[in-house]
């Protein structure tokens, strides 16, 4: 029978994720982890009270992960042990800095919760995740309707994510200001677009993408001409629903508000994709196909920094290691010269 939380131990998880909001500026998402590493070594711990930690505890933990398995079945990656023993190694660092505590744990307890350096490389091995071509993602673009408005929106959602690689969460809080056709860019301001970390990014339509740009022109201009759109609309505005007598509710056109979530854009993305029979890439996808792209195209180190800042990275080694993979075949090619006859 599992033990009741240890109200001691509730209060320092408490003061510590406080800490990491405030002090260390995290995401949500981030202290959502960091929450579930912590409750999970406190239940492996049998609620015993943090103040009495010992080094036992944290090569006990480790262990446990080692041998654990995931919801799959499966052992868990080395990149998901790595966050959770990081998490703790944090809080043991924190707690040896609070008054009652610094007596009792010294901060080089922490290193005890650190991988092995085998098992570190594994965990920052940047894993190959699918993608589609450039060529598969004209390809769906070509197929996607367009007779209706809410087609036409659902084209030019897809469209800028193959022009751009934007992140889902800020595609859903733009405003038609925020893109220049003319320029070919969209500005991401932070205060009222929802980017990572906040950043003022300022990214450009990806070249020799005409298919895309015509299909996000043509829903500008069906928002200015027809729909009678201003600057402080949402670019890409949610969908209206309204009841019918004979069949229920249905999808009736657009309204004057942005997405609540980010699932209608998933749902676009899986649609048109799932109409070339291809995988059920999600929209975090364009940005791989981009940097790959880059990474197999660019001609010089500034177009790879250019890519980068694309892409809101500030470090061009980001953009590589999260997204430039090659595949095997182009990496043989590029290593020996050999070109497979067709």
């Amino acid at each position: 029978m599992a033990k009741p939380p240890n109200e001691k131990n509730e209060r320092l998880k408490r003061q510590f994720l406080e800490y990491r909001k405030h002090a260390k500026r995290l995401s949500d998402k981030s202290l959502d982890r960091e929450i579930a590493a912590l409750e999970r070594f406190d239940v492996w711990n049998r609620r015993r009270d943090f103040a009495q930690f010992h080094i036992e505890w944290a090569m006990g933990f480790r262990d446990h992960l080692d041998s654990a398995t995931g919801k799959n079945g499966q052992p868990l990656a080395k990149s998901t042990l790595r966050a959770m023993l990081a998490t703790m190694r944090e809080f043991i660092l924190w707690l040896s800095q609070q008054n009652g505590f610094r007596s009792r744990n010294r901060a080089a307890d922490a290193d005890y919760f650190s991988l092995s350096r085998r098992d570190e490389a594994e965990a920052r091995a940047a894993p190959q995740r699918p993608a589609p071509s450039i060529k598969q993602a004209k390809a769906a673009l070509a197929l996607m309707p367009k007779d209706t408005p809410l087609e036409m929106r659902d084209r030019a959602v897809f469209a800028l994510l193959c022009l751009t690689g934007i992140r889902v969460v800020a595609l859903v809080t733009l405003k038609i200001k925020h893109v220049n056709l003319q320029e070919k860019s969209v500005t991401q301001n932070p205060r009222e677009v929802a980017t990572k970390f906040g950043k003022v990014i300022d990214t450009f339509f990806a070249k020799d993408f005409l298919e895309a740009e015509t299909a996000l022109a043509d829903w500008m201009t069906y928002l200015d001409a027809v729909a009678l759109y201003g600057p402080d609309d949402p670019l890409f505005p949610a969908t209206a629903i309204t009841a019918q007598a004979d069949r229920g509710f249905a999808a009736t056109g657009i309204q004057r508000k942005h997405w609540k979530t980010t699932e209608p854009v998933r749902k676009i993305v899986r649609l048109a994709f799932a109409a070339l029979d291809l995988p059920n890439y999600g929209p975090h996808a364009f940005r791989h196909m981009l940097a790959r792209h880059a990474a197999k195209t660019c001609d010089s180190v500034a177009e790879l920094v250019a890519t980068a800042q694309n892409l809101g990275h500030t470090d061009v080694l980001t953009t590589l290691r999260s997204y430039g993979q090659i595949s095997r075949e182009d990496q043989r090619r590029l290593i020996t010269g050999h070109v497979d006859e067709a």
